[in-house]
């Protein structure tokens, strides 16, 4: 799969740098959360194993792969969003000129690619994955990736950094709910938004995070996923509402991880499950 800049390639068979190119839950319970997402979005799973990148799980819904899922070695469970890239190690060192420090060096994994994970000037981890030929992500259908976003103290640090990291162009937005909102191009496609924390929400315990929204089935709703969810031993954090972009709600699973979903076909009143999302932990 090659990894182009917009604007010099056109963008069919392609894959932009800097667009959402993985997913990967790194997770207190392993076989836990491998059971709640299977019986939330009914994934399957492939589990591999590399002697230098370790043992790692394939989740595929039919057929086609959607994140990845390993052991956490801390214990804290967490959802990852991987940038592309055409070359893992020279974007690692531009990342580090403009403030990042890298936490997880570069490693390669089989079907997936070489990656890295870095926490940026705004305080938030990410990562860039430089695809392997063989490559394989699916989004935008239910049980796969639809949106993700940056919510960070530092707004406009997040701005610039990925701005100069990927040459996104941006636009503002704000309502009575929010005051600051922005959402990343490329080209003509919005890839990312970053919002602002709302300050009465943030406590010493607030940090920084990426909130990744997972399709819904529009047969199943979501409420009735989330009602799934509840009985698989997820947790609610924001109950479900409607936005311009589908009904919304926000999920721990059962080890804690904390993620969005999200039916595009119920639109309704523009909202972002981010500033709903009581941010402590």
């Amino acid at each position: 799969m090659a990894v182009v800049v917009p604007g010099k390639t056109p963008p069919q068979w392609q894959l932009y740098a800097g667009m959402p190119c993985w997913i990967e839950l790194i997770t207190t319970n392993l076989d836990k959360a491998r059971e709640f997402y299977a019986n939330l979005f009914d994934w399957e799973y492939e589990t591999h194993s590399d002697p230098i990148s370790g043992e790692h799980v394939i989740a595929l819904r039919e057929g086609f792969p959607v994140a990845s899922l390993r052991a956490a070695s801390g214990d804290q469970s967490q959802w990852r969003l991987y940038l592309a890239t055409d070359d893992c190690a020279a974007k690692v060192a531009e990342a580090e000129e403009h403030g990042a420090v890298q936490t997880v060096p570069i490693n390669s994994v089989p079907k997936i690619g070489r990656k890295a994970v870095l926490d940026g000037p705004s305080d938030a981890e990410f990562g860039l994955l430089e695809p392997e030929e063989s490559w394989q992500f699916d989004v935008g259908l239910p049980g796969t990736l639809m949106w993700a976003e940056l919510v960070t103290i530092k707004a406009q640090t997040a701005d610039h950094f990925f701005q100069e990291l990927f040459g996104y162009e941006h636009e503002q937005f704000g309502t009575e709910h929010r005051s600051d909102y922005s959402v990343w191009y490329l080209g003509d496609e919005s890839v990312l938004a970053r919002v602002s924390m709302i300050r009465d929400f943030i406590t010493e315990s607030t940090h920084p995070h990426w909130l990744l929204y997972l399709g819904v089935d529009a047969e199943i709703g979501t409420d009735e996923l989330v009602r799934t969810a509840i009985a698989h031993g997820g947790r609610v954090r924001v109950d479900p509402y409607d936005s311009s972009i589908g009904r919304m709600a926000v999920l721990r699973d059962p080890t804690g991880a904390r993620f969005a979903v999200i039916d595009q076909t119920q639109a309704g009143e523009y909202g972002t499950a981010a500033n709903y999302d009581p941010y402590e932990d």
